[in-house]
C-alpha cells in the first residue's frame, strides 16, 4: 500500500457536513479555478456516504454539467444507479426516491436531505408577496 492509498483512504471516510457543504457550495458558484477545485476534493469522497449531499451540491450549484462529468463521474454513476438523474437540477424528488434505495448511512443522509429542504421552504416562501416573514425552527436529532 502507498501513500496515495492512505491518502484516498482517509479522504473517502469524510463526511460532507454544513460547513464543507457550505465551502464546496461556495466555490461551486465561483470561477471555473474554484469549480475545479471543489470538484477535486469531491472526487475522491465515499460515494454512498455523500450521495445526498453531492446531488444538492450538483442541484444548488452554477457548476455547469460537463465538469461534474469529466471529474466526478462514479459520483455520477452511483447516484444513477439509485434513481437521481445525470443532469444537474435535480429535483427534490429523486434525491428522496434514491434515499429508499440505498440505506447505508441512510440517517445521515436523511438528516441532510432534511435540512436542504428546511433551507428550500425558507428561501421560497419568503418571495411569496403576502408572505410577511418566515420562522421556521426544525432541529434534528444529530445533527449540526
Amino acid at each position: 500500500m502507498d501513500a496515495k492509498d492512505n491518502k484516498d483512504r482517509g479522504l473517502s471516510s469524510l463526511v460532507i457536513d454544513e460547513k464543507y457543504y457550505k465551502n464546496l457550495l461556495g466555490m461551486l458558484n465561483s470561477s471555473e479555478a474554484d469549480q475545479l477545485v471543489a470538484l477535486q476534493c469531491i472526487k475522491p469522497l465515499n460515494k454512498q456516504r455523500n450521495y445526498v449531499a453531492v446531488a444538492f451540491l450538483r442541484k444548488n450549484s452554477k457548476c455547469p454539467q460537463h465538469m461534474w462529468d469529466a471529474n466526478c463521474k462514479t459520483h455520477l454513476r452511483y447516484q444513477m444507479t439509485l434513481g437521481i438523474d445525470d443532469g444537474s437540477k435535480v429535483p427534490f424528488s429523486e434525491i428522496h426516491k434514491a434515499m429508499k434505495n440505498e440505506s447505508k448511512y441512510k440517517d445521515e443522509n436523511s438528516r441532510f436531505f432534511t435540512a436542504r429542504y428546511v433551507e428550500f421552504l425558507k428561501e421560497n416562501l419568503v418571495k411569496m408577496d403576502f408572505v410577511e416573514s418566515v420562522e421556521i425552527n426544525v432541529k434534528i436529532k444529530g445533527y449540526e
